[in-house]
């Protein structure tokens, strides 16, 4: 969780011009001490603490049409297999086939056999 400008703000004037100690400021506020320290480190280095930026959205590497046209071209392939056309790790490819409600193959006859 991300706290805002204005209470890191707040948290560094407590200690620079108010002159409390570390401790008193890490009880008051419930914050850490390496988060504390970072924002004192930017606030002497740049005089100011910057706004995080937000990461940016990262659309999903596999498109379920795609996939599943894949599928149906290929259906004995492995995952690994699949992956290699949408550049993404085997586990993704799982986790999409989980969403879109395609399970594993089986095979029907290893199971009459029992």
């Amino acid at each position: 969780m991300g706290y805002s400008l204005d209470f890191r703000l707040r948290v560094v004037i407590c200690i620079t011009e108010k002159k409390k100690t570390w401790d008193e400021v890490i009880d008051f506020f419930g914050i850490c001490r390496d988060s504390l320290r970072r924002w004192l480190a930017e606030y002497r280095e740049t005089g100011t603490l910057s706004a995080y930026e937000k990461k940016p959205y990262k659309p999903q590497k596999v498109d379920p049409e795609a996939l599943e046209a894949l599928i149906e071209k290929e259906p004995d392939a492995t995952l690994e297999e699949l992956a290699q056309p949408f550049d993404c790790h085997p586990s993704a490819i799982h986790y999409r086939c989980r969403q879109m409600g395609i399970t594993r193959k089986k095979n029907n006859a290893l199971h009459r056999k029992k």
